[in-house]
């Protein structure tokens, strides 16, 4: 008997895949709950379900957990398929890793071969609130290679779990259906809030579950989650000092990018007065090694309107590595002590006015690991700016 190709498998008569994705938390574990308890009620087989978990790689322990304890028993008496997914690499061509992908899941993985930690530390950045890049990333962009490599052709339903109160972002989803992929939200059809699906898995489970969300994630800070978060990082001290090393990284090359906007996580702990991820924090900054960068920003127009804010541009050149203290001696020799507390010198700082082009530059140091980078036009823009021609700081 000849075994069946992708090909001929994605064109047989058989019914459209329910691919649900599955971020540990609580919307997506409250239907995975609701659906694999009472299969007939909702009309599914698991048999003909795929349930995808993308692994970001700064996933709180507790949620793993409770996913490891909770979901997987589920998935694995009605013998659903779990595949666990990672990036490989920074860059797309660097593909996916496939972590685990079984009817049999005991294991909740928590890193895979290029976490977004990794990202955020070679870039210099920390997610912000004005965008779910991240998400995008390591997560979106995931599932969908996935998908597309191993069911080529197959018509799939993909769950989301939405709850109804989300159904702006549900709608946006629906902006991604093609020929094959139908964006389903059952949370929403259900009528399910947030405490809806809490109480489904409180009624089954007897816990509360936990938010889903990496530790540096700005989206835990805003005032309803900011005790959750800050009770966990008095539970996970580690996990604390990871997203304190995020932010401290990136607000040195961007002082504007406070994780929550506008009050970091630093100012957070110490008002919560957790000493003990404090400390820690404290020990890897002498730790570490260092590097000092100079840095330079071009701010460009948008659309040509000189008081309107456009694309950004940042050139990042390294001029010494080493310890903190022989970083710092760099620094008194080559450029002196007149540094700001984020230990930088400016040498264009804050302009007057709010008019477009503007430039920043400025050298200092900071924790070592974000890559040099510079556009190939970055030069010919600054100069044309600013008159000045660059040079290379590492000659100092």
């Amino acid at each position: 008997m000849t075994t069946p190709t992708l090909f001929d498998l994605a064109h047989t008569d058989a019914p459209p895949l329910d691919i649900v994705s599955f971020g540990a938390g609580v919307e997506s574990g409250a239907y995975l709950t609701e659906v694999l308890t009472k299969p007939d009620k909702h009309g599914v087989d698991p048999s003909n379900m795929v349930v995808l978990h993308a692994v970001v790689g700064s996933e709180f322990d507790d949620t793993l957990r409770d996913s490891q304890r909770f979901i997987l028993p589920l998935l694995r008496d009605r013998g659903v398929r779990l595949v666990q997914l990672a990036r490989r690499g920074p860059r797309e061509r660097d593909g996916i890793e496939i972590l685990d992908d079984t009817t049999r899941p005991k294991v909740m993985h928590h890193k895979g071969p290029w976490t977004l930690a990794q990202h955020n530390e070679v870039n210099g950045i920390t997610p912000q609130l004005s965008d779910r890049k991240c998400s995008l990333l390591f997560k979106g962009w995931v599932l969908d290679r996935f998908i597309l490599t191993e069911f080529p052709g197959r018509e799939y339903t993909h769950v989301i779990g939405y709850n109804r109160d989300e159904w702006p972002r549900a709608e946006k989803d629906d902006v991604y259906a093609t020929q094959t992929r139908d964006p389903v939200h059952p949370l929403i059809e259900w009528n399910w809030s947030r405490v809806r699906c809490l109480r489904r898995l409180y009624n089954e489970f007897g816990i509360i579950w936990k938010k889903s969300a990496c530790s540096f994630c700005p989206f835990a800070g805003s005032s309803a989650s900011l005790p959750a978060l800050m009770k966990r990082m008095r539970r996970f001290p580690d996990s604390a000092v990871e997203a304190l090393l995020t932010e401290y990284r990136a607000l040195f090359f961007n002082p504007r990018s406070k994780m929550f906007g506008r009050h970091s996580l630093y100012e957070r702990l110490v008002e919560d007065g957790n000493t003990t991820a404090l400390q820690r924090f404290e020990r890897r900054l002498n730790q570490a090694q260092w590097t000092v960068y100079e840095v330079r920003r071009l701010f460009f127009a948008r659309k040509g309107d000189p008081t309107s804010k456009g694309p950004g541009w940042r050139s990042v050149r390294t001029s010494f590595t080493g310890t903190r203290a022989q970083a710092q001696r760099w620094m008194r020799t080559h450029v002196g002590t007149a540094t700001d507390n984020g230990g930088r010198l400016w040498l264009r700082g804050e302009e007057p006015t709010k008019v477009y082009p503007r430039v920043e530059h400025f050298i200092g140091m900071t924790l070592a690991g974000t890559n040099d980078k510079e556009r190939p036009s970055f030069a010919k823009h600054w100069a044309a700016i600013t008159g000045e021609t660059l040079f290379d700081s590492s000659t100092l």
